[in-house]
C-alpha cells in the first residue's frame, strides 16, 4: 500500500527550483559569469523597446517571442497546414525570410539591409533597426493579407 506524501514544505519547493534552474542553465552551456550580462542585455532591450512607437514594440516583441502572424510560426504550433511564403512561394515564411529573403518585399527594404545578423537587429537596441524590422513585417503581412 503506498504511503501518503507528505507536503512540500517551502524550502523544499526553494530547492528544487534551484536545481531546475541549474539544470537549464547548464544545458544552455552558460556560465554564472555570462548570466548577469544576459539578463542586463534583456533589461536594457525591454528598456529600448518601450521608447518604440507602440505598433512597432508589438512587432518587435512578437518577433522575439517567434509568436508572429507568419505561417512559419503557425505551422510549428499546428496552426496552419504549409509554411510556404505567401507572396513568392518559394521558402518558409519565417522572419529571418520577410526580414531578408522575400523577394517581393525588396521596395520596402532600405538599400543594404541587413549587414547585421537577425538576432542582432531584434535584440540590439537600435531604434532604426528596430524600426525598420517592424515595418517590413508590416507591409508584409498587410501584403499578405489581401
Amino acid at each position: 500500500m503506498p504511503q501518503p506524501r507528505k507536503p512540500l514544505t517551502l524550502a523544499d519547493a526553494r530547492s528544487i527550483l534551484r536545481h531546475g534552474t541549474a539544470k537549464l542553465w547548464n544545458a544552455a552551456q552558460v556560465t554564472n559569469d555570462e548570466r548577469i550580462p544576459r539578463f542586463q542585455e534583456a533589461r536594457k532591450a525591454r528598456d529600448l523597446l518601450q521608447n518604440l512607437p507602440r505598433s512597432d514594440a508589438v512587432q518587435i516583441f512578437r518577433a522575439r517571442a517567434k509568436h508572429t502572424l507568419l505561417l512559419a510560426d503557425r505551422a510549428r504550433h499546428g496552426w496552419s497546414a504549409t509554411a510556404a511564403c505567401r507572396l513568392c512561394g518559394e521558402q518558409e515564411e519565417s522572419i529571418a525570410h520577410v526580414l531578408t529573403e522575400c523577394r517581393e518585399l525588396a521596395d520596402v527594404r532600405p538599400g543594404g539591409w541587413p549587414t547585421v545578423p537577425l538576432s542582432e537587429i531584434l535584440w540590439c537596441g537600435n531604434r532604426v533597426a528596430m524600426t525598420t524590422a517592424a515595418t517590413i513585417m508590416r507591409k508584409f503581412l498587410q501584403r499578405a493579407m489581401r
